[in-house]
């Protein structure tokens, strides 16, 4: 079920589980690249495929924050034996496609793992789109942002000005600063950066 550029790449610090784990997928004919931390898979970010992560020690938060760094997004399932209904939820709200309570049982591994493949090619680009609008997003201004966030409210520069008490030429300078630093772009493509950059 795996085939072509698809790889599977497996975080977890505990050693007898990644190995049986990874041991078990091969024998399924399933091609998995081991890693103890999200540090060692850092250093050797693969270009496709999905990240299969333990749950535990922060991992799940380190991933995120490294793919934000990067700009480069990879779905990802997270795992871990006997979670908590929170714990699920947060892996998800996380940006999770997927999640395994039985890491150990591979056949139902493989069933998850399997639907977050499907699954992929809508969210990857999603959450793709998601992490470069925060980056651009990210480099304005606080009173860039109040701008702009009340022009994606609908509100005119005369409104913005009134709302933020400040001159209506400083909005418009705003406005024109704004738009430089997300590309040269209109005002309808950096409300639309806006609203994704929110998407996580």
């Amino acid at each position: 079920m795996y085939q072509g550029n698809f790889h599977l790449f497996l975080v977890d610090q505990n050693q007898k589980r990644r190995a049986t784990v990874s041991y078990e997928m091969s024998k399924r004919g399933i091609y998995i690249v081991p890693f103890e931390a999200v540090e060692e898979l850092a250093s050797r970010w693969p270009d496709a495929g999905m990240i299969l992560i333990a749950d535990d020690n922060n991992n799940i938060a380190m991933l995120t924050e490294l793919m934000l760094q990067m700009e480069k997004w990879l779905p990802f399932v997270a795992f871990a034996e006997n979670p908590t209904t929170s714990q699920i939820v947060r892996a998800v709200n996380e940006g999770a496609v997927g999640y395994s309570d039985t890491p150990t049982d591979v056949d139902e591994f493989c069933r998850t793992v399997e639907e977050a493949r499907v699954a992929i090619d809508r969210i990857g680009h999603i959450r793709s789109r998601a992490i470069k609008a925060k980056k651009s997003i990210e480099s304005l201004t606080r009173r860039e942002m109040e701008v702009l966030e009340g022009l994606a409210q609908g509100l005119t520069n005369r409104a913005v000005a009134e709302q933020l008490e400040i001159s209506h030429r400083t909005v418009e300078i705003h406005r024109a600063n704004l738009l430089t630093k997300l590309g040269d772009v209109g005002i309808n493509a950096a409300i639309r950066l806006l609203i994704e950059a929110r998407i996580i």
